[in-house]
Order: structure tokens, then sequence, then C-alpha cells
């Protein structure tokens, strides 16, 4: 039986439950954001919820793949009863390695939106088909452990870090401190009212991607975050006190009549999606990771490699 990390509670039984049945089905996790898990004789191969952007918007938001190519595939793969993954490999829009690690990212990204959200039960589902399954799949220890190895990253933080349901605001200019990489298409999008989540489909970035990037925003005085319900400033503490008079009574950015709409820049153009991998795993001291985890080479940010398995696909392929 797969063991599982300690905060993850009825899931976790849930899941350690199926995986002593071997089961094998969907299985419909209520709660918010809720979704659906994907199980291969116990193991996990596919999940889909609403907190996360799935493998398909992380390749068109990011242009790794076009809409056209993914139509294309999607159309030829339904015609020929082929998996989506595989009619992406043999169009060459993806290599075979790469897709395998993409699938675990996603995968253990929806987990974690599933781990950190709230569930008030779990059925089985119909019979159904998960469109982009990985293969071979994964355990559901792994995933729980990773998950809970996320909630322990973003809890260390000095102050609260974002959650996924938290409005992200910028700091007022004057106040504001410096965007790091990565960080300057986020700011782009940030405006009082969209959540962490809204950044992450808009992107096509990870949930956890996002958090964590929005966590160290917040600690370089970037952003403010303001949660659902609780009092205006709370948890803007990031924001001097002489600056209060930049804020509106809901703890958002004020805006001035001397500084209208300064231009951002927005365009993101294609990704290096290698970033989204890394966010799996901040371990690299040459020891054997957990089930699936994944490593990247540090002399090389475009070769993923599997522990268990063995492939370095190019990921960064043009």
């Amino acid at each position: 039986m797969e063991t599982t990390g300690p905060a993850d509670g009825m899931l976790a039984d849930v899941l350690r439950e199926r995986a002593a049945a071997k089961f094998s089905g969907a299985l419909r996790v209520d709660g918010q954001p809720g979704g659906i898990i994907y199980f291969a004789a116990g193991r996990i191969s596919g999940c889909e919820t609403s907190g996360a952007p799935s493998l398909e918007v992380i390749l068109l938001r990011s242009q790794r793949v076009s809409v056209s190519d993914w139509e294309a595939a999607f159309t030829a793969a339904a015609i020929g009863k082929r998996q989506m993954t595989v009619e992406l490999v043999q169009r060459d829009l993806l290599g075979a390695g790469e897709a395998e690690a993409l699938l675990r990212t996603a995968l253990a990204d929806a987990m974690f939106a599933l781990v950190i959200g709230r569930v008030d039960g779990c059925t089985e589902a119909p019979a159904a088909e998960c469109l982009l399954p990985l293969t071979p799949a994964v355990g559901s220890g792994w995933l729980l452990n990773e998950a809970t190895r996320r909630r322990q990253v973003l809890a260390s933080f000095p102050v609260p870090a974002p959650r996924a349901q938290d409005r992200i605001a910028a700091v007022p200019a004057a106040a504001r401190g410096t965007a790091g990489t990565g960080q300057g298409e986020i700011l782009a999008l940030v405006d009082g009212r969209r959540t962490p989540r809204d950044l992450a489909f808009a992107l096509g970035r990870g949930l956890y991607e996002t958090l964590l990037q929005l966590a160290r925003m917040q600690a370089a005085n970037v952003v403010l975050v303001n949660s659902p319900g609780q009092d205006a400033g709370k948890r803007a503490d990031a924001v001097p006190d002489s600056k209060e008079e930049d804020r509106t009574v809901m703890g958002l950015p004020r805006r001035r009549k001397d500084n209208l709409g300064s231009p951002r820049s927005g365009a993101s153009g294609r990704r290096n999606i290698v970033a989204s991998i890394q966010m799996l795993l901040p371990r690299s001291d040459g020891h054997r990771m957990p089930d699936g985890a994944l490593r990247i080479n540090p002399t090389n940010s475009d070769k993923v490699v599997s522990t268990d398995s063995g492939w370095v696909p190019e990921v960064g392929r043009s």
C-alpha cells in the first residue's frame, strides 16, 4: 500500500483505499475546487479540476502548441481512436519524454489544488476517459507527499503566502519593490480582482508556480494579498503606514489622476516550460527521489531526467 503525507486528510484515506483495491476508473472529489481523479490499477493517471490549469491550457496559453495544431491533433486522435498524447508526439508537437514530464507536472499541480482546497466527499464517477492520461501512472503516495511539500514551502515565508482564492493587487508604484525574473507578466495582469488561480489560467502556468511567485512578490513588497471576507489591509502589511493614502478602503491601489494606467509589458511570447517542471523539486542533492519525481540537470536546464525511468527529453524544443 502506498504511504501518504500527513496533511491530506479525507482525500488521502480515500486514495489509500483505492490503491489497496487496485481500483481502475474515475473518482469524483466534491468540494472546492473539486475535480475528477482517474485511476489505473490503483495508481493515478490523470486529474481534472477547475482549480489548476490542465496541460491543454498550459500548452495553448504559453503558445507551446498553437490552437490550430491542437485542434487538428484532437480531431485526428478522435477519428483514429488514439490517445491525444500519442497524436501530439506523432505530429512532433511534443517529444515523448517531454510529454511525460509535462503530464507529471500538470498532474502534480492538479492534485496540489485538490489538497489545499476543501474536500466534502469522494464518490466513484461514471466510466470516463481522461483526455491526457499519464502512462505509466504514478502512485498516490508520491502525489500527496509532493502536495504536502509544496504547502510546507509556501508556509515557510515570513508572512502568510497567498491562497488560491485570495485577490491580488499591486503595491502603489511609489512604494513598490522590484519585480524579479518571471514576475513582470504576473504584475501586468494583477488588478485587485484576479486570484492566483485566475492568473495561473491566464498565463498558462501551474497554480503552485504562480502561488510561489506571488509569495515572493509579496515578500518583496510588489503585490498586496487580500483574502475574501477579511478586513481591508490585514494581509496587506507589506505597504508602509505612510502609504496608506495610496489604498482604497478595500485595500486596493488607488487610481491617481496624475498616473493613469502607465503601460506595462504584457507580451509573453513562448515561455520555456522547463520552468514549470522545475517547480516539482527544490531538491538537487543527487539522492534518489520519490517514485515519479523529476530532476533537472543543473548543467543543462533543457534536460529533464527521470530518476526511475532513465529518459532525458529535450524540453526546450523550438
